[in-house]
């Protein structure tokens, strides 16, 4: 089937933890085994400890509800504070800080296979 749904995805889909504070999982993954795309749910609620994540990919994230503050460990204290209706764009090998003052949800697109964080 060429186009695929996940209803209520957003509200009902369960993610499993991945560090302080966050929990991620894929939604979808395209079926092109060169090149494939995933994407997904991330969120993410204040926590004692940042949760520190290096990408071994290029990921497009959209901020849906919340706040989800990021920091490049190659620029130290430049955090960016991204609200809902900002989208990031994140680098293949950039090291990067989250953390949130509160919770935030996101939506992102990775250049990478189904669950290979």
């Amino acid at each position: 089937m060429p186009i695929d749904i996940n209803a209520g995805a957003q509200a009902n889909f369960h993610l499993p933890n991945i560090g302080p504070g966050a929990a991620l999982d894929d939604v979808f993954t395209s079926k092109d085994d060169d090149k494939p795309i995933s994407g997904g749910l991330f969120t993410m609620v204040a926590a004692d400890k940042p949760l520190v994540y290096t990408y071994g990919y290029h990921e497009l994230k959209i901020i849906l509800e919340g706040e989800i503050h990021l920091e490049d460990r190659a620029k130290p204290g430049q955090v960016i504070k991204a609200k809902a209706g900002d989208v990031l764009r994140i680098d293949k090998g950039t090291t990067v800080t989250f953390t949130s003052p509160t919770q935030g949800k996101a939506f992102y697109v990775g250049q990478r296979g189904y669950r290979a964080f």
